[in-house]
């Protein structure tokens, strides 16, 4: 009889089953493509960190062998509503470096989520990028 426990009990370790009988939610990530303005790239995504957190994240990447800036700014939409997650701010990156800025949405059942990112153009202009939006 022991034997069979043990081995019923080694069955649900080895499939997650034992504690608690469910594994942890895996966050999900909801990115647009990578977008080119000039010498850089960016990209918005959305994240589902948990039950409750939906992350908004703006990426934005320098390409060259060399330190340059830009202006960044990256806005979180809620059901349409808009709100800024990083005021307009000029930002130097060193070469190749990617850097990111994000703030966390509280989730909530049926609403809809979105990340819009800008950077600025050195001629002046902002090109921006949307992640998709998903449901909470």
């Amino acid at each position: 009889m022991r034997m069979v426990r043990l081995a019923v009990a080694g069955t649900m370790m080895a499939s997650g089953m034992l504690a608690f009988g469910v594994a942890p939610a895996q966050a999900a990530t909801y990115c647009s493509g990578w977008k080119q303005v000039e010498s850089f790239q960016e990209r918005a995504c959305v994240i589902t960190e948990s039950g409750s957190k939906i992350r908004h994240r703006h990426e934005v990447r320098n390409l060259i062998d060399r330190t340059q800036s830009t202006q960044v700014t990256t806005f979180r939409y809620i059901n349409g509503s808009v709100s800024v997650c990083k005021s307009a701010q000029r930002v130097s990156f060193s070469a190749h470096q990617t850097k990111s800025w994000s703030c966390v949405s509280t989730r909530i059942s049926g609403s809809k989520y979105m990340t819009r990112g800008y950077i600025t153009k050195q001629g002046g202009g902002n090109v921006g990028v949307d992640s998709r939006t998903i449901t909470g």
